[in-house]
């Protein structure tokens, strides 16, 4: 199998660390793609809450963009999984051309001025709950109990006792703050993977409007649970595989 000329960074969603990705890039490693997992600040296993509290969705930007920088002029392809669709789209926005691009994961994306919380849930009384929750925690956002998991489509018994074990407190400040972008996320060269147990045309209906009003992104199902790369490895790896192939080439 041929080897990808960009290099690919997975970066988790909330609550974990690169830990959820490793054996998706290991996987990739093992086809070709030099794949790494990354882990943001303040989701370190036994980090303390003080330190969590204080970390803000721009230190995440920041951490993701001095990474890339590291590598030099490298051509990357950036991998988000829920809320670090956030910090995927925000550091693509500040790296410009050297991102040749990104694929969301079943992910939040960023709008200008709003953040991950003004677009959470149904309602603004469950925002607003979540918000108070998030104060009342010191600025912690709680991580999903096990029992929590049981409501969880797509996961074996193993692999909701994996995450419930492994998962940590998620900075607060990283979901309550508004989303800086110079352009819209629609004009990044991004793929969107819809999850769950329905067809992709009824989930591509709950996506982030910002997703769905690109005529210009590619559009991907993984059938399964929102922890595909636990519950569904191997078409994981095959769909990531693919998508990050295809930019690699664009670029040729």
């Amino acid at each position: 199998m041929s080897t990808s000329t960009a290099k690919a960074v997975l970066v988790p969603g909330a609550w974990m660390g690169g830990w959820v990705w490793e054996p998706t890039a290991q996987r990739l490693r093992d086809r070709g793609i030099d794949a790494e997992a990354i882990t943001l600040r303040g989701l370190q296993s036994g980090d303390a809450d003080a330190g969590i509290a204080a970390v803000g969705l721009d230190d995440h930007v920041r951490q993701l963009v001095e990474h890339v920088a590291e590598a030099g002029s490298r051509p990357v392809v950036l991998v988000s999984h829920s809320y670090s669709g956030m910090v995927t789209a925000c550091a693509a926005d500040r790296l410009g051309g050297q991102v040749l691009g990104l694929v969301h994961v079943g992910a939040f994306v960023p709008t200008a001025g709003r953040s991950l919380l003004d677009d959470w849930g149904d309602s603004d009384d469950e925002r607003a709950q979540e918000r108070a929750e998030i104060d009342a925690a010191g600025g912690l956002w709680a991580a999903p109990t096990r029992g929590m998991l049981e409501h969880q489509a797509g996961l074996a018994p193993r692999d909701r006792d994996v995450l419930a074990a492994a998962f940590t407190p998620h900075p607060g400040r990283t979901v309550l703050d508004p989303a800086t972008l110079s352009s819209p996320v629609g004009e990044q060269p991004s793929t969107y993977v819809t999850l769950g147990l329905s067809g992709p045309e009824e989930a591509w209906s709950d996506a982030p409007s910002a997703a769905r009003s690109a005529p210009g992104w590619r559009r991907r199902h993984l059938p399964g649970g929102h922890w595909p790369m636990v519950s569904a490895l191997d078409a994981t790896v095959d769909l990531l595989d693919e998508e990050i192939r295809h930019y690699d080439r664009e670029q040729g």
